[in-house]
């Protein structure tokens, strides 16, 4: 019953854009009816009405001697502040979904627990190889990599490159690392921690965790972003894009990410000894 209530109510403030723009205003700080006409550029009459719409539904209040605002300033109520958030995450999926990126990419492989959080991250940016340089994403993954403390990694392709910097500055024990690589690159594991001209296997660098299991996806995270390079719509994997979000909300997205995979992953140990 509570779910079909707000449900009615985020519609029926999305419809009106003045409903809408009064609530957002009222949400970023307490207002006076004077001051709401004044900032939003609203005929007076207009702030009347849509305020007592407001009300009406429990959205707003007049404030009170209790902290919340000064007496006579519009606050929002608990109802009015759950139904601002559930816009606010409507308008984060509008503005993510405003990109060709999602008409030719499978975000399928992604878990549906995990699809159904990207809105919340807020801010995504899409990091594009217009020239098709096979090392410009590559050489901007090492740099952002080698500002960080600690780095956990999916991935289902191995980046030579990427891969020396990371065992290196772990190694020196300047990172932390937790990779999982996809199962099918188990023998580029093999070339990594082999001997050069040996086919004995090494212990994996020092500070670098590995594991493997099947992955449709790539993905690294660091204590400052999360990047995520899905696979084309007929399966291909995506070199020359990246979604970047940035921010709490993208680290912790990032990490429970890396978290399910990790705890279906094999130690790469095992594999390497049966590869």
């Amino acid at each position: 019953m509570l779910a079909m209530e707000s449900e009615s109510l985020v519609t029926y403030v999305a419809r009106s854009a003045l409903r809408s723009t009064v609530l957002r205003a009222i949400e970023r700080v307490p207002r006076s009816t004077r001051a709401l006409h004044d900032d939003l550029d609203v005929s007076q009459s207009g702030v009347y009405k849509t305020l007592d719409e407001l009300t009406d539904r429990g959205l707003v209040r007049e404030a009170e001697d209790d902290g919340e605002g000064e007496v006579g300033e519009w606050v929002l109520t608990a109802r009015g502040r759950i139904v601002a958030d559930e816009l606010a995450r409507q308008r984060a999926l509008d503005d993510l979904l405003d990109d060709e990126f999602w008409e030719s990419h499978d975000v399928s492989v992604m878990p549906r627990r995990f699809r159904r959080r990207l809105a919340g991250v807020g801010e995504w940016e899409l990091y594009r190889n217009p020239a098709r340089n096979p090392q410009l994403l590559e050489r901007w993954a090492v740099e952002l990599f080698r500002e960080a403390d600690w780095i956990l990694v999916g991935a289902q392709v191995y980046y030579p490159r990427f891969a020396k910097v990371v065992d290196r500055l772990a190694g020196r024990g300047v990172i932390d690392a937790g990779t999982i690589v996809d199962e099918r690159l188990v023998s580029g594991s093999v070339e990594r921690y082999a001997g050069a001209g040996s086919s004995t296997v090494a212990d994996p660098p020092t500070g670098v965790d590995e594991r493997v299991c099947s992955l449709d996806f790539s993905f690294a995270v660091t204590e400052s972003v999360f990047a995520l390079s899905l696979p084309t719509r007929d399966g291909v994997s995506d070199l020359d894009t990246v979604l970047v979000g940035s921010g709490e909300a993208a680290v912790e997205l990032g990490r429970d990410v890396h978290d399910y995979y990790w705890e279906r992953a094999d130690p790469v140990e095992e594999r390497l000894a049966t590869a």
